[in-house]
């Protein structure tokens, strides 16, 4: 088929009805629960509220904007518009962060992150160092050669990190003897530097599902 730069592209209005339907309950329900919380302005610092609020807030800001006579799909042309445009429509993607004010599954894996934080800050820095590490021999190896894609250390950074987490997209690649070595080394630090950590985010992570288990079946 060939492409017709004259088609515009609709939603079928089936979303917008179940977007706004969607929006109005989340509000009602942000409001109740602002009406009988003790302390409201603990519940407005409350993360997951934060969540909520975040997830409403575009869409009545595009229909104030509506009201006031601007026609949002016009903005689009201004360029400084444009980003907050994209900002507000970016920003319903938020809601789906809801469900885990309702998931169990979502409530474990938080506590699981949050108990782990330590593990996770430790994980982190080794990698960052590993990236530096790695990066800046790498880029010294290959700044000479005329074929390399590593013209600095910072741009060395992406294969790095795409490295040492054996991601490996092979769209950067060392051309040296050396350079390959060098590779080799970044590849198996990152093993172990992923996987010492996981073990222990996996134990924590069994330690709470039992726990949340035993919680639902007193």
């Amino acid at each position: 088929l060939d492409y017709n730069e004259n088609i515009v592209w609709e939603p079928l209005p089936i979303f917008g009805y179940a977007e706004t339907l969607c929006i109005f309950w989340f509000t009602l329900e942000y409001v109740i629960r602002f009406i009988v919380a003790p302390n409201r302005f603990q519940f407005f610092c409350t993360i997951m509220n934060i969540v909520d609020l975040t997830a409403i807030i575009p869409f009545y800001l595009e229909i104030g904007l509506s009201l006031c006579g601007v026609d949002v799909e016009s903005l689009s042309d201004i360029k400084g518009a444009l980003l907050v445009i994209r900002i507000l429509r970016v920003l319903r993607v938020v809601r789906i962060l809801k469900l885990g004010r309702y998931s169990s599954g979502m409530k474990t894996f938080a506590l699981t992150l949050r108990s782990s934080a330590r593990q996770l800050g430790m994980m982190g820095m080794v990698l960052t160092t590993g990236v530096v590490f790695f990066s800046t021999l790498l880029y010294y190896v290959e700044k000479d050669e005329n074929d390399s894609p590593f013209t600095s250390i910072p741009a060395a950074f992406w294969w790095a990190i795409v490295t040492m987490t054996t991601v490996g997209y092979g769209d950067y690649v060392p051309v040296t003897s050396t350079g390959k070595l060098i590779a080799s080394g970044a590849i198996i630090s990152g093993v172990l530097v992923l996987a010492l950590p996981i073990t222990i985010i996996v134990d924590n992570f069994m330690k709470i599902s039992n726990k949340y288990v035993l919680q639902l079946l007193c």
